[in-house]
Formats: structure tokens, sequence, C-alpha cells
């Protein structure tokens, strides 16, 4: 009987497909391009799980969350071309293999601007374009700085420009590469020269003329936006561009879609400035005029009152009234001092009357203490009596409320004595 064929269980086939599957090297860490479709997330762990497919095929893909907390893109949704980075992976309870993702890449959107978002998040963060950090820029500046290439058009733009609305304003250039390896650390030096204050700066436009996304990157970079961020002087950036903005668009006091606009923006118009300034000299000279009239008409009008033609008249009229008043209040007073003077001799009469009524009453008070003193029981004891009392206190005024061997005390008038009775006999 032949012997019967050993079997594997499902578990062992999915364990032998998952160990040939992720051993090998050709299905690990690699990039896979399609577009998402199924998309799902688990809310309460925060995994993403969807398919990636293409016109002929498609694969499952799990993003888990502590992968998926480091994507900085646009949030995933069905249809995206994506570009992912991962592993394939088994499942062996379900008998499925999938595609674990560790990096999402939106198609059109390389590491290059994954880069420039994740800046940005963190300045954004640090408070580096925060609106109360800009500074205002100059009214009227006498003196523009300008950062950018020497042989670029963007400076003969912005001179041309700024001569044409203010011919007397000052320029001064601080030539820098615009871009290529070296260009973050030119630009940021260029700002910083600027800065001098013995160069007497008011405005700066800082920037170049259109380019590729790779042309404009010098100033996506840390280094030149906080040159912009941290200039003394009010600073525009003026970056040739149609739909994105650079970051350091953000970080300056000011921005302007080209540098011709970020002439506009800086440089205020002279000969439109003049003809404002000469309507506001003729509106000042018009009202100063009315003014004037209106002025003149109240002297004329005040000259011809009877006080401008003598002005002796008031004079004698105050002086009567002083006269009559220095007069009222002379009598005022004389009439108080009179009056007063009866009051202190109300006063004088009254104290007579007071000592008087008090020297009697003194009297009355001796006598009165002299006859107290007499009928006093000091006074009774001083004519030689004296009190008895008993050891509670009582006044003995009968032989009755004796006992015999009782003990009492006699109250003289100078001190005291302890008796003890020894007989008693009633009269």
């Amino acid at each position: 009987m032949p012997e019967p064929i050993p079997s594997l269980s499902v578990s062992d086939v999915n364990r032998l497909i998952k160990a040939t599957l992720q051993d090998t090297d050709g299905l690990k860490n690699i990039w896979v391009k399609g577009e998402i479709s199924n998309f799902s997330q688990t809310a309460s762990s925060g995994h993403m799980y969807f398919s990636l497919k293409d016109p002929a095929s498609v694969i499952k893909c799990a993003f888990f969350s502590f992968q998926a907390k480091n994507y900085k893109g646009r949030p995933l949704k069905n249809g995206m071309e994506v570009n992912l980075f991962g592993s394939v992976s088994v499942y062996e309870p379900g008998g499925y293999y999938s595609l674990s993702v560790q990096k999402i890449e939106e198609l059109g959107q390389g590491d290059i601007l994954l880069q420039i978002e994740r800046l940005k998040a963190s300045l954004l963060e640090k408070g580096i374009f925060d609106p109360t950090h800009k500074k205002p820029l100059p009214k009227y500046p006498k003196r523009l700085g300008i950062v950018t290439s020497p042989k670029g058009a963007a400076v003969e733009d912005i001179i041309r420009i700024a001569t044409d609305l203010n011919p007397s304003i000052q320029i001064l250039i601080s030539p820098c590469l615009v871009q290529g390896d070296e260009a973050a650390s030119s630009i940021s030096g260029a700002i910083k020269a600027l800065n001098d204050p013995k160069w007497e700066v008011d405005v700066i436009i800082a920037g170049r003329g259109g380019g590729s996304f790779e042309d404009l990157m010098a100033f996506n970079t840390e280094e030149v936006v906080m040159a912009y961020y941290h200039s003394n002087i009010p600073i525009i950036s003026a970056v040739g561009h149609e739909i994105d903005r650079v970051l350091t668009d953000l970080s300056a006091d000011a921005s302007a879609p080209t540098p011709t606009a970020a002439a506009k923006l800086a440089i205020p118009n002279v000969a439109e400035v003049m003809v404002k300034m000469g309507e506001v000299e003729d509106r000042l000279k018009f009202a100063l005029k009315n003014r004037t009239n209106i002025g003149r008409e109240k002297l004329n009008g005040i000259s011809n009152r009877t006080f401008f033609q003598n002005p002796y008249v008031i004079l004698e009229t105050r002086s009567i009234a002083v006269d009559e008043t220095m007069n009222r209040l002379s009598l005022l007073g004389k009439n108080f001092l009179m009056q007063k003077k009866t009051d202190f001799a109300k006063t004088e009469i009254l104290k007579i009357r007071m000592e008087q009524y008090t020297t009697q009453k003194r009297k009355e008070l001796e006598l009165t203490q002299s006859r107290v003193e007499n009928f006093s029981p000091l006074g009774t004891l001083k004519r030689g009596y004296s009190v008895l009392r008993n050891a509670k206190k009582e006044v003995i005024s009968s032989i009755d409320q004796i006992q015999t061997k009782e003990k009492l005390e006699i109250i003289l008038s100078n001190g005291k004595l302890n008796i003890e009775v020894v007989d008693k006999i009633k009269e």
C-alpha cells in the first residue's frame, strides 16, 4: 500500500508564502506608482487602508498610523495619483498580501515640495510668518535698496519703474546670485549688507524675475526666509511667479508678484503726489482767505463799538461799581463789629451770673455734705456708738438674737473686735 502523501495546513501554506515574499529583495523598500481607490480610515487607530490600481491591476495597501503621522501632504482620497514607498507583506489569517506603506508622495510633488511644506509648517509654528512682526513700508522713501542679480531683467525693471515714479530716488544695488547652490548664502549676505546703517536705506526690494520651480528654490530656503525676517529695514519680497507663493513672500514685510509690482509698491508716484499737494495747497489758500475775511469783518464790527471808540467809558463804569462795593463792604463791616460787641457784652453778663450761681450751689453742697456726715453710720460710730454683727454678718439689735458662747463682731469707728458671749442678761 503506498504511503500517504504528507499534506500542509492552510496556515502552513500562508506562512511559507509570507516567508517567501518578505525575504525577496525585489519586494522590499520599493516605490509603486498608481491611483488610490477604496480609501478608508479607521478613526480609533488612525490606520489608512486603500487599493492602488493601474489600468490592468490592483494591490491592497495599508498605511499604519505610526507611519502616517509623518505624512505632511494633502489628505488622501480616491482618484489621487501617488507614488508609494514600502514593502510587500502577507496577512496570514486572511491569506492575502498587501503593500505596507512607509511614505507617500503625490505625483508632481516630490521630495522637494514635501520639504518645503515641512519647512513652512515649522516656520509657521515658530511665528516667523506672524503679521504682528511685519514693519510698515515708508510712505516717502529717499533711498531704495535692491537685492537681486545685476545681470537679470529684474534690476532694470525696478530701476526704470522707480525712477519714473520718483526721479530723485536714490538707488543702491546689493548684487547677489539668485539661483544655484550658493544663491541662498549670497541673497542673505546681500540683505545683511544693506541693513548696515551707514547706507541709510529706507526700504529694500529683494527678489528676481520669473523662472522654473527649481530656479526659485533659493527663496524657499530657511536661510533666506530668516534673512527677510531679521531685516531691520522694511523689505519687499519680489519673486516673479504666477501661481504658488515662495516662503519669502510670507516672511517679508510685504510681497509683490513681480519686481515691477514691487517697485510700484515701494515708491510713490511723485507726479501724483505733487498734483495732490497742489490741490491741498489750493484748498488751504482758499480756507485761509475765507478765515481772513471773516476775521477782518469781526474786527471791523468790534472796532466800531463804543468801548473801542472811548475805552474810558468802561473804566468809569467799573470805578463807580468798585466804589459802591467798597462802601457796602465798609458798612457791613461796621454793623458786624457792633453786633459782635453786643454779643460779647451779653457773654460777660452771662459769665458773672454763672459764677454767682456756682458759688451758691457750692455752699449748698457743703451744707448738705455736713448734714449727711452727721447722719451717716460712720458719724454715729465716731460719737461712741458701735455695730454688733453675728457670724452671718447680720446686725444684732436684740439680746434674743444672741446665743451663749456665740462669736460676734463689734465694729467701731476705727476698727473691729471679735468677742465670744460668756453670758447674756436681759433687762
